[in-house]
C-alpha cells in the first residue's frame, strides 16, 4: 500500500523520514522486525489498549453447544444447547441473532443475541459451513458439504431472516459436487462457493441464482475470500494443502502456494498485504502469508502438542485472530487469540467442557443478555 504524507512546514527531512517508517511499518500487519513466528507466543497477563472489545461465539461440535466468552477478557459468560452436530456459526449484527448449524439435527437454529431465545429452523441435507450476507438480511449454508452420495445435485440453503423461509439453488454445475463454504462479495451481487467435494470454486450470480463460471482443478477447495477490488480470489485447498490465487478477469489460477497441513479458514487483513489461514494438522497451528510475494510469512502454533486446528475469524480491523482448536471427542480443546501483527499467541480460553470446538464468530457489540 503507498502511502503520500506531507510533512508540515519546519519538520526536518530526518524526522519525516523517521515518520514515514514508522506508518509504512503500521499499515503491514503481520509483519515483523524479528521475522516469522514459528512457536507458541508468549501468554497475555493483562488486557492491552488495543485488546477486541465484544463476544466470541464458539460452537461445541460433540456437545451440540455453544459457548459464548468476552472477547477482551476470555470469561466465559454463557452456555446453552443448540443442537446436535452443532459444526459452524455466523451473526447477523443488523438483526441481532445468531445461526447455528446443526448438521445432525438437519436444522439451523437461531439465537437471539439480546436475550438468548432460541427456535429451529429446517435446513438439510447435512447443514455444515454458514455465512451471512453482508447486509445480514440472508444467511447462506452449505449442505452435505463431505457426503457426495446425499441429495440428488449441488445445493445450498439461504435463509430470509425476515421470516425464516429457506429457499435451496444450485452451487455448481456438476450434479456430484458439493458446497463447502460460501462467501459473498461487499455489494452482495456474487456468491463464491469452495466445493471440496468436486475440486471447484463457482461464482453465483445472487439475481438470477444462477451460476456464472467455474475454476477447477482445486484439490479439495475449503474456503475462498475475494479481494476489495474484485480482482483476486484467494482459496484454501485443502487436497494439497496450499492457498491459491486467482484472477478473476481471466477465471485462472495464477499462484500457488504450499501453507501447511490442511488448510481451510482463509481471511484477509483489511489492507489485504496479509493472508491467515487456519491449518486442521497437528499441532494446531496458523499460517501467514505474504499476498504481495506470495511467500510464507511462517506459521504460529495454537494449540499444545497432540491437538488438531479448526476454524478461525478475524476482527474487523485485522489485528487478532480468534482460533479454535480440539484434542479430540474426549479432550478438551479452547480458543486461541492471536495477535496478527507481531503474529503470536496473547491468550488461550479453555473450552467448557470435552469434545471438539469447532465454529467460531467474532461481535464487536457487548453481551445484552
Amino acid at each position: 500500500m503507498k502511502r503520500t504524507l506531507r510533512p508540515a512546514g519546519g519538520v526536518t527531512l530526518f524526522m519525516s523520514i523517521v515518520i514515514f517508517a514508522a506508518v509504512v511499518t503500521a499499515s503491514r500487519p503481520g509483519v515483523s522486525a524479528g521475522g516469522p513466528a514459528v512457536s507458541l507466543g508468549p501468554a497475555s497477563s493483562g488486557a492491552a489498549e488495543d485488546d477486541p472489545k465484544g463476544t466470541v461465539w464458539v460452537v461445541n461440535r460433540d456437545l451440540g453447544e455453544l459457548a459464548i466468552f468476552d472477547a477482551g477478557t476470555g470469561d466465559l459468560l454463557k452456555t446453552l444447547a443448540v443442537g446436535r452436530g452443532a459444526h459452524d456459526i455466523c451473526i447477523s449484527e443488523q438483526t441481532g441473532k445468531a445461526y447455528i448449524t446443526a448438521e445432525t439435527d438437519n436444522a439451523v437454529t437461531v439465537v437471539d443475541t439480546g436475550t438468548l431465545a432460541r427456535h429451529s429452523i429446517p435446513v438439510g441435507p447435512l447443514p455444515h459451513h454458514i455465512e451471512p450476507s453482508n447486509d445480514g438480511h440472508t444467511i447462506y449454508v452449505s449442505l452435505a458439504s463431505h457426503s457426495p452420495g446425499v441429495g440428488d445435485a449441488s445445493r445450498y440453503a439461504a435463509i430470509d431472516t425476515s421470516d425464516d423461509s429457506v429457499t435451496y439453488l444450485i452451487s455448481s454445475g456438476d450434479a456430484t459436487a458439493r458446497p463447502h463454504a460460501i462467501s459473498p462479495t461487499l455489494d452482495g451481487d456474487r456468491l463464491y462457493i469452495a466445493h471440496d467435494t468436486g475440486n471447484q470454486v463457482t461464482a453465483i450470480d445472487t439475481a438470477t441464482g444462477s451460476v456464472d463460471f467455474t475454476i477447477p482443478a482445486i484439490p479439495r477447495a475449503e474456503e475462498s475470500i475475494p479481494s476489495r477490488s474484485g480482482d483476486l480470489l484467494w482459496v484454501s485447498a485443502r487436497g494439497d494443502n496450499s492457498v491459491k490465487r486467482i484472477d478473476l478477469a481471466s477465471h485462472t489460477v495464477t499462484g500457488s502456494l504450499p501453507i501447511g497441513v490442511q488448510p481451510e479458514s482463509i481471511m484477509l487483513t483489511p489492507n489485504e498485504l496479509t493472508l491467515v489461514v487456519s491449518l486442521r494438522g497437528s499441532p494446531a497451528n496458523l499460517g501467514f502469508v505474504d499476498t504481495l510475494t506470495l511467500t510464507s510469512l511462517g506459521l504460529v502454533q495454537i494449540g499444545p502438542a497432540g491437538s488438531a486446528g479448526d476454524l478461525a475469524v478475524m476482527t474487523q480491523n485485522g489485528h487478532h485472530v480468534f482460533a479454535t482448536f480440539d484434542n479430540g471427542t474426549a479432550g478438551a480443546g479452547g480458543v486461541a487469540v492471536v495477535d496478527v501483527r507481531t503474529r503470536a499467541v496473547v491468550g488461550t480460553w479453555d473450552y467448557p467442557g470435552i469434545g471438539r470446538p469447532h465454529g467460531v464468530w467474532y461481535s464487536k457489540k457487548q453481551a445484552r443478555f
